[in-house]
């Protein structure tokens, strides 16, 4: 099953992973849903779809962030190499 979600947002807990030898690991938990007020662009309805999470180690969550920064980084460069800032004339 797949979707699109409008907003993330990310937040260290609840959830734990226990480690070797006693102790635990707070994850990153990494939530993707749909805020108030958005549309569905198919239908034009009021979005419905579940959210959805996932719980990442600490490291896999720094990694993920380190990449979409780069993403964010190329996206502005390619934005600016095609002039899409510019207003349409």
């Amino acid at each position: 099953m797949s979707g699109y979600r409008f907003e993330i947002e990310a937040s260290a807990g609840p959830a734990r992973r226990g480690r070797v030898g006693g102790g635990a690991v707070l994850l990153v938990r990494v939530r993707l849903f749909d805020g108030p007020g958005v549309v569905d662009t198919l239908t034009g309805e009021p979005a419905a779809g579940p959210g959805a999470f996932t719980d990442l180690d600490p490291r896999d969550a720094r990694e993920l962030a380190f990449r979409l920064l780069a993403c964010a980084e190329h996206a502005e460069q390619r934005t600016i190499d095609a002039h899409y800032w510019e207003d349409d004339r």
